[in-house]
């Protein structure tokens, strides 16, 4: 009988650490590897203006747009690992960017790359709020798309709160108070930086 309730133990603990492991696995948007279509997000990096696939000529709403993404995977093994904050990326889609290369590139450029460094602010929110919640994600993931989803809808609000500011970054005094911010904001949140 001890024989048979060791087995049974045993068959309990391999069922539910398997089960412990699929838990684990989330996937949302695949993470593949860099693209050329795809320009991950890097402090030492400006953009250019070769980074927006689509160029174009006396546009009369905006000058620029620029598609930003965040993906993440999730899987047992990596959600443990020190080096989590990979499993988390902000991105740029070159492809779904455009640009007018009549309008005033500069100001362009420095408007997108200041999005992008919004984006990068709320990619780092994330990756530290599911380091916060790990232990409600083994219960379930469904935790982590609606901690996405918020840090979403948050980054959509500041996006038009820097724009409703900044004119599309062309009220200059505006502008160097919203950089200023974002680099101690980022600052801030050095330890959830895609390389640490």
């Amino acid at each position: 009988m001890a024989k048979i309730n060791h087995y049974m133990n045993n068959c309990i603990q391999i069922k539910i650490s398997l089960a412990l492991f699929a838990v684990f696995i989330l996937n949302t948007d695949c993470l593949a590897q860099q693209s050329d279509d795809r320009l991950l997000w890097n402090g030492n990096y400006q953009l250019t203006v070769s980074d927006f696939g689509i160029k174009t000529n006396s546009l009369e709403n905006s000058s620029s747009f620029a598609q930003f993404s965040l993906d993440y995977q999730l899987n047992g093994f990596d959600f443990m690992a020190r080096n989590f904050n990979k499993k988390v990326r902000n991105y740029l889609i070159r492809s779904a960017s455009w640009i007018d290369t009549s309008a005033n590139i500069p100001q362009s450029l420095r408007y997108q790359q200041t999005l992008f460094n919004i984006s990068e602010i709320y990619t780092r929110q994330f990756r530290k709020a599911l380091r916060e919640n790990r232990k409600k994600i083994i219960m379930g993931t469904q935790i982590a798309e609606e901690l996405n989803q918020n840090i979403m809808a948050e980054f959509s609000k500041r996006r038009m709160d820097y724009i409703r500011e900044t004119d599309y970054g062309k009220n200059e005094i505006k502008q160097k108070e919203w950089e200023a911010l974002i680099q101690k904001e980022i600052a801030a949140l050095n330890n959830f930086a895609f390389d640490r």
